[in-house]
């Protein structure tokens, strides 16, 4: 284990030096970063052994970018380091996973970019670790599959950019009235997870239990989950992703087209019965997706309408933990009888899905509000799988507007989901000092629905009020 840290912490060093080396040949060389601090704890309503009053946020970090060119050449490196005072000394993650950021006793240390590129007039090409967003949705992932999402921490999760880079070659071709970028990602980086010891989000990937049906008993056994590893997939040249995303400019309308075939960012989790002790042990393996989408944005006066869908052919969907270790047991049992090895159980099926989202973006005088709807369905039987509802729905709506020569900046933010009536409240406010220091606060409330939790009530113990700030330079 300390050989790996110790390697990470010598890449970490290698990629810094690289950034410092690149501008003593530049032409052009401008550096910037910020130093932000945010802190934040549990509301009193919630859970009061284990969240009101704990802190959820407590993060503070420095992040510095390097951005340098020459001619039709440039680089560009980004790195942050920091302590998040949330995390508990000498924790650990899942054996096999993996995670760029995370230090022991909090210490947080990441290359969010690292890349060089080259431009022409038509044509270009750019190598090295970077991100790019897809989709014209605010806040809904529909078509926006290329870059991994970081939910590592309630921190990562609630920032403004909460995907991680890719290590890729990016191949572009500019037009008159069109882009084009196609893709190449040799190694797979799948999504920053939340499997530290004692890390509060952990539970919401992985029960802290399974009920299983005991013959023997004649009734539910309540089993203890033990965490193991996850098969990350080999980093070898077959295993690569490709993506495609063409975008067209016109007088009506801006529109793209996007196309990706890779890996789920999602472990696909498999459940298998130990005994002595008796307990129920957690795996997982990553599985191949594809997907095609489309956006439109289209101006119309002060307000733009914008439209997006994803079709996802025959995708992987988690099986339930219940219904794999059933299976498992009735196959044991069938072995038994028989005398062969057991038949070996999946822990996901296939079915094809739709994602849609419709939204609007209005601009009056220091004004901005936005507005969406999305959906999403899922084709087929549901009964083994890990998701009740074949359509899903819901909405987002924020409202923004500033005062006092747009020092001051008061924002709304909401999200509810229509099948189970749970939402989640953004309140927030930021006051900037001068054009380099900006203070604020604010809260992340989440509600659960009248008859369940849902998607989002099942935070309701993470409901936090925060104050943070932030220094640019």
């Amino acid at each position: 284990m300390m050989t790996k840290k110790k390697g990470r912490m010598l890449a970490l060093l290698s990629a810094l030096t690289l950034s410092c080396a690149l501008p003593l040949a530049a032409q052009e060389v401008m550096f910037s970063g910020d130093v932000k601090t945010s802190q934040g704890a549990a509301a009193p309503w919630t859970e009061s052994d284990s969240s009101a009053g704990y802190f959820i946020l407590g993060n503070t970090s420095f992040t510095g970018k390097i951005d340098t060119w020459y001619d039709k050449s440039s680089a560009y490196a980004e790195g942050t380091i920091g302590y998040d005072g949330t995390k508990q000394a000498g924790s650990t993650a899942a054996e096999g996973s993996e995670s760029s950021s995370a230090l022991p006793g909090g210490f947080i240390a990441s290359i969010s970019e690292l890349w060089l590129d080259y431009t022409d007039s038509s044509w270009g090409i750019r190598i090295g670790r970077q991100k790019k967003a897809w989709g014209a949705a605010d806040g809904v992932d529909i078509t926006n599959v290329l870059c991994p999402s970081d939910m590592s921490s309630f921190a990562a999760m609630t920032a403004d950019d909460s995907k991680l880079a890719i290590d890729s070659v990016r191949f572009s071709y500019n037009g008159d009235t069109f882009t084009a970028d196609l893709w190449w990602i040799p190694i797979f980086t799948p999504a920053a997870l939340p499997l530290d010891e004692g890390n509060s989000l952990r539970k919401f990937l992985i029960p802290a239990s399974v009920d299983i049906n005991s013959p023997v008993a004649g009734s539910k056994l309540t089993l203890p989950i033990k965490l193991g590893s996850l098969g990350i997939p080999e980093k070898a040249i077959w295993n690569g992703e490709y993506a495609l995303n063409v975008s067209g400019y016109f007088s009506s309308l801006d529109a793209s087209f996007y196309a990706f075939y890779g890996w789920d960012d999602m472990p696909f989790l498999d459940y298998t019965l130990e005994m002595n002790p008796s307990a129920i042990k957690v795996s997982g393996s990553y599985e191949h997706m594809a997907m095609i989408g489309a956006d439109a944005s289209i101006p119309l006066g002060e307000t733009v309408l914008r439209l997006e869908t994803a079709f996802f052919p025959q995708r992987h969907f988690q099986k339930s933990a219940e219904s794999i270790i059933q299976e498992k047991m009735e196959a044991a049992a069938l072995a038994a009888q028989t005398g062969t090895s057991p038949a070996e159980t999946e822990t996901s099926e296939k079915r094809n899905q739709l994602s849609a989202l419709a939204g609007i973006d209005w601009m009056p005088s220091g004004w901005t509000l936005t507005a969406q709807y999305y959906c999403d369905i899922v084709f087929g039987d549901l009964a083994k799988l890990d998701r009740s509802e074949t359509y899903s729905h819901g909405a987002t709506i924020s409202i923004s507007k500033t005062f006092l020569d747009e020092t001051l900046e008061a924002s709304l933010s909401g999200l509810v989901g229509f099948n189970d009536f749970d939402s989640m409240i953004s309140p927030s406010v930021k006051y900037s000092l001068s054009d380099q220091i900006s203070l604020g606060g604010g809260a992340y409330i989440f509600l659960p629905g009248p008859d369940k939790d849902g998607e989002y009530g099942a935070y309701k113990d993470l409901s936090t009020f925060y104050i943070n700030a932030k220094y640019s330079f």
